[in-house]
């Protein structure tokens, strides 16, 4: 894969390649963030770089380079190939490009179809008579936020606009299908809701030598409770802390996630009831060492108060630990029905539901069990199918090349 600039249509590794289809993709938070948003863009990009066949091609957009190892990894991939803004007025105007200026190139580089990873669509992409589709991952800023009034407003009508020109839509959940067509009025049946599956290093064996490096890298505990996620106030860490002061005997937590101007609030709340020497805020390099940091826990724990899925959920029950998770959410939809799930408002139920998990075997053995049963169905290939399958519905048949 070569990076460049918008103008620059064809890769010069590829361009005696002959091209079945081109299709488009928002890749700057695949490119930048360590959030759910961005793991998701890097699993969707990787799966159907090894679905499509090598004349099928993947055009990444993204507004300047990025020296990540996301990069470097499917640098290797034949049939993918990464853009940016042409000129530095598109560069300073890195949204604005994002917003306009990726339609133009979109037509010139004969994209046949642009998927928007992230909740975002540029603006015409009809116009050039681009097909389009959108992954909608939820809707916090209605059901969940702590933005102003007017920011609130200006996300509502931008995730509108997009939803409204997209010709279709994936939502990750019924959860988010759920809240589209009641907090929206987009029509159900513009909606297909497709599941992320797992990374394939969750479900693959884990080295008891390996996991200890990685907990010395990280200089974690011996023994852990675990939360995995962005560390904003919708994820609900505080009840963990003040669930881990009700707790018989005492245990760290480990928080794993990207820290956000509330991280500094949870370290005061740590602080103030006496337990900061075992609560540790990590941000994890690769999914390699998550996945280790998982291995080495007691359980998950991941009382949100917002989500439309819970992939960490997903995520931990494949490496083989108990987890729980929050009602009202859409925990259960990852976790299956048989998992522990409680108030997003009540620590003592959630101290009540850790001290048994780290204290019954047989409670955490058929945790364990019946949630890997529920998981086993959130595969990479059964994601990539469906998501093809989703393309051929607008005029998009990718499968006839496979």
């Amino acid at each position: 894969m070569q990076h460049r600039r918008a103008r620059n249509v064809r890769a010069r590794t590829h361009k005696n390649m002959k091209r079945n289809h081109t299709i488009g993709f928002d890749a700057e938070s695949a490119a930048r963030s360590k959030t759910g948003i961005g793991n998701y863009g890097r699993f969707i990009i990787n799966a159907l770089a090894s679905a499509c066949a090598s004349n099928t091609y993947l055009r990444l957009y993204i507004t300047k380079q990025h020296n990540n190892a996301y990069f470097d990894r499917v640098a290797a991939l034949r049939n993918v190939e990464a853009m940016e803004p042409d000129g530095r007025l598109w560069r300073r105007l890195s949204r604005l490009w994002r917003a306009i200026g990726v339609s133009r190139d979109a037509k010139n580089g004969s994209v046949e179809l642009y998927h928007g990873l992230d909740n975002r669509l540029p603006y015409g992409l009809a116009h050039y008579n681009i097909r389009s589709i959108i992954t909608i991952h939820d809707l916090r800023f209605i059901r969940f936020s702590s933005r102003n009034p007017i920011m609130a407003y200006l996300d509502k009508h931008r995730m509108h606009s997009a939803c409204r020109r997209a010709d279709r839509i994936i939502a990750v959940s019924e959860g988010t299908k759920h809240d589209l067509v009641e907090l929206m009025n987009i029509d159900p049946e513009k909606i297909d809701v497709i599941y992320t599956g797992c990374d394939p290093c969750y479900t693959a064996p884990i080295d008891a030598d390996y996991v200890a490096a990685v907990k010395e890298q990280y200089k974690l505990p011996e023994r852990y409770i675990l939360n995995v996620g962005t560390q904003s106030k919708r994820r609900n860490i505080e009840l963990i802390l003040d669930a881990m002061t009700k707790l018989p005997e005492p245990i760290d937590l480990v928080a794993v996630g990207a820290p956000t101007s509330h991280t500094r609030r949870l370290a005061a709340l740590a602080r103030k009831l006496g337990i900061d020497s075992r609560v540790h805020f990590i941000v994890c390099d690769s999914n390699e060492e998550l996945a280790a940091i998982y291995r080495g826990a007691e359980l998950l724990v991941n009382p949100t108060h917002y989500s439309t899925f819970g992939m960490p959920l997903v995520e931990a029950l494949n490496v083989g630990i108990p987890v729980i998770g929050a009602t009202g959410s859409s925990h259960e939809e990852a976790a299956g029905p048989n998992g522990i799930y409680v108030s997003p408002d009540n620590s003592a139920e959630l101290a009540d539901k850790i001290d048994a998990l780290l204290n019954n075997e047989e409670l955490r053995r058929q945790v364990v069990e019946s949630g890997k049963s529920h998981v086993s169905r959130f595969r990479p290939e059964v994601t990539a199918y469906n998501i093809l399958n989703c393309y051929k519905r607008i005029g998009i048949d990718l499968n006839e090349y496979l």
